[in-house]
């Protein structure tokens, strides 16, 4: 059986299949589907739940005992198989070709988005024979106004097509911008989004996607400027420092040929790949590294350094396409 996002979303029900296959992008579309077939076998007394990363070093075992356990009682488990690797590595799919799930087992495959061949292999048709697959893909037109409208519900905030289109222009239609919008205005306490729009309008001289802009640009008099201007307004740090990870890992899969979990506007598409001939994949590598860094730094509360300076060193880095550590020195990355 196979479904796209809107088949799948559109209806209570879910299809009874010992496996799902949960294929495309983006991520967060993908977490929907997996919550809503969990949330389906809970209520069947499926309470055990397990997640497994699997890349091309991944070892077997695991997943060929959860398949083989025998027990004098029923074990209801669903299990969800994280594929982090380009492709599901053929151990993984002689697996699934070779045995049968038992009834008390459903498992959940989630990957990424995958090259047009895939569709035409053996794995792929005898998935699409045997067990259920879910494709994902970037909602646009009414599909996407009447998700925008669900999530404005599920937030509990005022909508109309005035709001519509106004999260629409500033987010460009991407869903995810969209969620973490609406998170934003959570957090918040907005109830009319209409006073929160006008707030960024007349109280925000920059917003983030400024930021982004002027980065993209490679102005860094502009880029620097409106950083300062966020900080002193108070906007988060860790979201710029998402905003420019995300951004570094966009040009870097460009620049290494990697264009599947890519979303880019068609209207950008010229001002990337005119910074492919300018940003090193050594520099990018280094800046991507040092988000991470960043990351678990915040993450342990081991900070030694302001989170602003670092994001200025990130931005600083990009623009003049110099490698952290060479901009800074190896000891303080």
């Amino acid at each position: 059986m196979k479904l796209n996002y809107k088949e799948f979303a559109g209806t209570s029900k879910v299809p009874q299949f010992p496996v799902y296959l949960i294929h495309g992008s983006p991520k967060h579309l993908q977490n929907e589907v997996e919550r809503k077939i969990q949330n389906h076998y809970k209520k069947s007394d499926f309470s055990g739940k397990k997640n497994l990363v699997v890349d091309t070093d991944f070892v077997l075992d695991e997943l060929k005992n959860e398949i083989e356990l025998t027990s004098l009682f029923k074990e209801n488990r669903v299990i969800t198989l994280n594929i982090v690797s380009n492709s599901i590595p053929q151990k993984v799919k002689d697996v699934f070709l070779d045995s049968k799930i038992p009834d008390d087992l459903k498992i959940i495959i989630k990957l990424d988005k995958q090259l047009p061949s895939f569709k035409k292999t053996n794995f792929y048709e005898y998935f699409l024979k045997s067990y259920c697959i879910i494709e994902i893909f970037e909602l646009t037109g009414h599909d996407l106004k009447k998700w925008v409208e669900q999530k404005f519900a599920m937030f509990d905030l005022k909508y109309n097509d005035e709001i519509f289109n106004k999260i629409i222009e500033k987010t460009e239609g991407n869903t995810l911008a969209i969620i973490q919008e609406l998170y934003k205005m959570s957090l918040a306490g907005v109830s009319n989004p209409n006073s929160y729009f006008d707030i960024l309008q007349n109280d925000y001289r920059f917003s983030e996607f400024d930021l982004v802009n002027t980065l993209l640009d490679r102005d860094l008099s502009k880029s620097l400027k409106i950083l300062n201007y966020l900080e002193t307004v108070n906007f988060p740090s860790t979201y710029i420092l998402f905003l420019l990870n995300s951004e570094f890992k966009k040009i870097y899969n460009l620049n290494t040929g990697n264009k599947l979990n890519i979303y880019i506007p068609n209207f950008k598409l010229k001002t990337y790949n005119y910074l492919l001939d300018k940003i090193d994949t050594n520099t990018l590598s280094t800046l991507i590294e040092y988000c991470h860094s960043i990351d678990r730094s915040i993450k342990t509360g081991i900070e030694n350094i302001s989170l602003w300076h670092q994001l200025e060193i990130l931005i600083s880095c990009f623009i003049l396409n110099k490698p952290v550590e060479e901009f800074i020195g190896k000891q303080a990355c």
